[in-house]
């Protein structure tokens, strides 16, 4: 079949933004279909379109991750997901345009363009037609953590290790999900819920409140277990979002990097709580506009910093309550803590080889 449709259509061109290009997934003399990523849960696939003042032009489609899955895994072809795509936004680009950087400027595309079925790729185009290897594609947003283990581990301890990362896992995807422009108003409640609600009677439930994260994050996001080999040294690889995945690397090296040092800020902050009979003060019994907030606040962001934490996102997410900043920065310490445990006991290392960030779920 024709993938490239062939028609000339005048089209003023106003570039808004820019996308990243990632990969070519058909190419026949030149690329046909290609993969661009557009941030957040946006990925923009494109097919070569012939349009005035374009050297190589493309129509774009914004798709999310679960969409680009069920096109992957073949449950909906190439023309469903320009008739449909998740955020209901296509654009026109030109791969003359790619620069240094692999970005190429995005013009938003009119109606009439998107519904013209002369641009529109046929029924029936599966992936199973690409002709190019999709695995850079896929790591850009799934991706594999692989930790070798040594030692004895029993089912409990695995299960154990598994819940201190999906802790952190849940923590930061939910802080990033809080900041994508794709998450609805009634997602961003949620999360909001998950800050603050667990702390309204007795204290602050950690406990629930990672569990509330944990029910926040889609099917489509969850954190998993992929191949196990238990024997001595063996491995675990821990499958997930790659961005949320690194950045339980990157806090790793933050704690590990200063490890008495945030010992000594986590104990400061703590034991201020405790003389300030705060550690079972509930939110809305708390004055977050007097001194005691404003001391707790100053320490709170230095605290963040050396966590390598956003304070502003963590901030909105409580409604702006340095009490509940407080608690959640001491939690999340407590958490790495614990999953630094692992590693001191000399049972976990971190694969460095090419694997620590593969591709993917299969």
């Amino acid at each position: 079949m024709s993938i490239r449709p062939r028609q000339l259509l005048p089209e003023k061109r106003w570039k808004t933004a820019k996308a990243k290009y990632v990969g070519t997934l058909v190419y026949l003399d030149e690329p046909q279909v290609v993969f661009l990523d557009h941030g957040d849960d946006a990925k923009i696939i494109g097919v070569a379109i012939e349009m005035e003042g374009f050297t190589y032009g493309f129509l774009g489609a914004e798709i999310d991750f679960k969409q680009w899955e069920r096109y992957r895994r073949q449950f909906v072809d190439l023309r469903y997901l320009f008739l449909l795509p998740r955020w209901r936004k296509w654009y026109l680009f030109d791969f003359a345009d790619l620069e240094e950087d692999k970005t190429v400027p995005l013009t938003k595309a009119k109606e009439d363009v998107y519904r013209n079925e002369e641009y529109l790729p046929a029924h029936g185009f599966f992936a199973r037609e690409h002709t190019e290897p999709m695995d850079e594609i896929i790591k850009t947003s799934f991706g594999t953590q692989k930790y070798l283990i040594d030692g004895n581990w029993d089912p409990a301890d695995l299960s154990l290790f598994f819940g201190r990362i999906n802790d952190l896992y849940s923590f930061f995807l939910g802080i990033r999900k809080f900041a994508s422009r794709h998450t609805t108003t009634d997602q961003k409640q949620g999360l909001i819920r998950a800050f603050t609600d667990n702390s309204l009677h007795s204290g602050f439930n950690y406990v629930n409140f990672f569990g509330d994260l944990k029910g926040l994050v889609g099917f489509d996001e969850r954190l998993a277990m992929g191949s196990i080999v238990k024997r001595s040294p063996g491995f675990v690889n821990v499958e997930g979002k790659a961005e949320t995945l690194a950045e339980i690397t990157n806090a790793f090296a933050v704690f590990t990097n200063d490890f008495e040092g945030l010992k000594t800020q986590y104990n400061h902050l703590h034991s201020y709580l405790h003389k300030m009979k705060l550690l079972k003060r509930a939110s809305d019994r708390f004055d977050h506009t007097g001194a005691v907030a404003k001391y707790i606040d100053e320490k709170n962001k230095e605290f963040a910093e050396s966590l390598g934490l956003d304070h502003g996102a963590i901030d909105k997410l409580t409604g702006s309550n340095s009490l509940l900043v407080a608690k959640i920065l001491l939690s999340y310490h407590r958490r790495l803590e614990r999953y630094q445990l692992f590693f001191a006991e000399g049972r976990v290392k971190l694969d460095d080889g090419s694997a620590a960030h593969s591709s993917s779920k299969s």
